[in-house]
């Protein structure tokens, strides 16, 4: 039998191979949509109740501020505080206690704010009003109260080394924005925030050591340093994993391709 050639027909043989495998690869690789939407709505759900939660605690700690002006050592916080509530620790209470939440409230914003364009104006503004706030007030104010920690020099140590890591991360963060390198900026930052609202998540905890009836001074004390450092590590876990998801991601079609 005779053979007809086509011009440019092997062309689109080739092509029409070429297609048929990426189409293959991609439906090899590429999840359901329908799993992908929930996963994304529970996620957001999940984020929602957290903030949620924080929310209602940050504005439970703010509803406390009645017994601290002035200070009532039958509060819960004063409680035994007569002797130490003079010299330094007064101002610096005043001090933490004011300049924290709007501290607080101005993360939660540049959070939110940093990946919108509309909002880069504000954004640097307030960054540098942050900035000063937590290098100036926040943590300071934090350092010195450490002094004076409810169960000594153990949680003590906690409450301080807390306050520094809180001034080192905002000034890496402002130091990674002024030269434009903006994953680290975002990276550093996060970890301020989550610094920040560390006193929320000790708040929580303690709430749960007394529901549960397992509330000590050793439990304080373990409070006072993983109510920080774990958030800070889950972060880092978290980020690693999504890079190492996008490597896998990245790499898979390439070598499905090549054997191809």
């Amino acid at each position: 039998m005779a053979r007809t050639y086509y011009p440019g027909g092997l062309a689109r043989l080739e092509s029409h191979r070429i297609t048929s495998s990426e189409a293959a690869l991609g439906r090899g690789i590429v999840k359901p949509h329908g799993s992908s939407s929930r996963y994304r709505i529970l996620k957001a759900l999940a984020a929602g109740v957290v903030v949620l939660l924080l929310s209602k605690v940050l504005v439970s700690v703010v509803s406390e501020y009645v017994n601290y002006f002035p200070p009532n050592f039958d509060a819960v916080f004063l409680l035994g505080r007569e002797e130490s509530f003079r010299g330094i620790y007064p101002p610096a209470f005043y001090t933490h206690i004011i300049a924290s939440p709007i501290a607080i409230l101005l993360a939660a914003y540049l959070m939110v704010s940093g990946k919108r364009k509309s909002h880069g104006t504000w954004h640097r503004r307030l960054g540098k009003a942050q900035l000063f706030l937590v290098l100036g007030l926040v943590a300071p104010s934090g350092f010195v109260m450490a002094f004076w920690a409810f169960t000594g020099p153990i949680a003590g140590v906690g409450f301080a080394m807390q306050a520094i890591a809180t001034a080192l991360t905002v000034a890496m963060a402002a130091r990674y924005a002024m030269q434009r390198n903006f994953p680290l900026h975002q990276r550093w930052a996060t970890h301020c925030f989550l610094l920040l609202i560390a006193p929320l998540f000790f708040r929580i905890a303690a709430g749960i050591l007394i529901v549960t009836d397992t509330e000590s001074f050793a439990a304080y004390q373990a409070n006072a340093w993983l109510s920080w450092v774990v958030p800070m590590v889950a972060y880092e876990v978290i980020r690693w994993r999504k890079k190492r998801n996008a490597m896998k991601r990245k790499t898979t079609p390439d070598m499905q391709l090549q054997e191809a």
